[in-house]
């Protein structure tokens, strides 16, 4: 898979999107929060603003690869059938 392969498909943009968010509400709701300069800030669960940084740009960044990886290597995993061949999963 090439960079272009990630930024051309929404799907993917939205698993990694997904991933960073879903970390964000389990940072924020276990009330875990970093000393950065800068980074990611959720809204309280209640909406109201918040200035708490949950993760860093860099850890973002690798929570949303790591996703997309996780994702595109399920949907292209081989599949057994039952004659005991091997088909890509296309």
């Amino acid at each position: 898979m090439k960079v272009e392969d990630i930024l051309n498909s929404e799907t993917l943009i939205e698993v990694g999107r997904k991933a960073v968010e879903d970390m964000l509400v389990d940072f924020r709701d276990s009330r875990i929060f970093i000393m950065r300069n800068n980074g990611f800030v959720i809204k309280e669960r209640d909406g109201t603003s918040s200035s708490c940084i949950r993760l860093s740009v860099q850890d973002g960044l690798t929570v949303a690869l790591r996703a997309i990886l996780a994702h595109w290597a399920e949907k292209n995993k081989p599949v057994d059938r039952d004659d005991g061949r091997v088909y890509e999963n296309l």
